[in-house]
């Protein structure tokens, strides 16, 4: 049984990572030019990490599904 999990958790981390400088980067309410950028490449960001998420998904799904380890057939 396979449990290698390294690519989906690279592309998980890097979503998590730019997810963490997307909040510690938001500009001040006051400056609107600056929010309005930083408002326009969230969103764009915001369609990538979508993509990273269910690419990630779609990974998990090919692989094979444990088997049932029960009390009556689980290994010694």
């Amino acid at each position: 049984m396979e449990n290698n999990f390294k690519d989906e958790l690279n592309i998980l981390n890097d979503v998590y990572s730019e997810l963490i400088d997307a909040i510690e980067n938001k500009p001040e309410i006051e400056d609107y030019e600056k929010s309005r950028i930083y408002t326009e490449n969230l969103i764009s960001h915001l369609n990538k990490w979508v993509i990273d998420v269910k690419n990630v998904r779609n990974l998990l799904e090919k692989r094979e599904p444990v088997k049932d380890i029960t009390a009556d057939n689980r290994p010694a």
